[in-house]
């Protein structure tokens, strides 16, 4: 095998499939640079790192259970509150939205934008719909206490996650001499970059509206004598 035309097609399957998920805009062409010239690098020296490539992946699919469990358990908590007060359509479309992500594989950037919009704009119906709220009875505040340990768990695991995916992201475009050794992994690591990239660049929006949610949540219950003890130290640390 010719080796320089190996390194350059493999450097080109790197580029394209960077290219291909929006990483040259994300990243910067830069670090697109920065990735292939490693990659050139540690060929010239035979280096092999297919055991830091498969450390990633693993940690590639931590970072994704993580990601599909906050979005789950947020998308629950607004699924009860709205519920509770009142958005019975609204909660169904959020309800059957969460089932997807509770399953754990939810990777598809369409969908995730999708939900992302979903959750801001159920944000806004949360925010109106407690700050005209009566006191709740019954089945209602019932709800209404069922949603704590959602928002709980969404916030505390959420607030981890945009450092998390940002060092994953790192290590990976560090690792491009794992590339040269072995394509299939090459591909495999492109595509976990362009999933990663996609939730990245949603978590802004998503930590916002998941922030302005539980805000109004926390003050509509405190003043109706819920305990929510946890959710506001979990929204205090992070």
């Amino acid at each position: 095998m010719n080796t320089k035309r190996f390194h350059t097609g493999l450097i080109g399957l790197v580029a394209a499939g960077l290219l291909a998920s929006g990483q040259a805009q994300a990243f910067g062409l830069d670090a697109l640079k920065s990735a292939a010239g490693a990659a050139l690098n540690t060929a010239t020296q035979g280096g092999d790192n297919a055991s830091d490539n498969g450390a990633l992946e693993q940690q590639h699919s931590d970072l994704m259970l993580r990601f599909n469990a906050s979005m789950n358990n947020m998308l629950m908590a607004q699924a009860k509150t709205l519920q509770a007060t009142g958005n019975t359509d609204a909660a169904t479309q959020t309800l059957n939205a969460a089932q997807q992500y509770a399953i754990g594989g939810v990777t598809d950037s369409d969908v995730i934008l999708r939900d992302t919009q979903l959750t801001s704009t159920n944000q806004q119906l949360i925010q109106n719909a407690l700050s005209q709220a009566a006191a709740m009875s019954g089945e209602n505040r019932a709800m209404l206490i069922e949603a704590i340990p959602y928002y709980t768990a969404g916030i505390q695991e959420g607030g981890k996650l945009s450092g998390a995916f940002s060092q994953w992201i790192n290590n990976a475009q560090g690792s491009a001499s794992s590339l040269l050794s072995n394509p299939m992994a090459a591909a495999q690591l492109t595509s976990s970059l362009s999933e990663a990239s996609t939730i990245a660049r949603n978590l802004p929006a998503l930590l916002s509206a998941w922030s302005g949610t539980s805000q109004s949540f926390m003050s509509y219950a405190t003043a109706n004598q819920l305990d929510v003890g946890t959710l506001q130290t979990a929204l205090n640390t992070n």
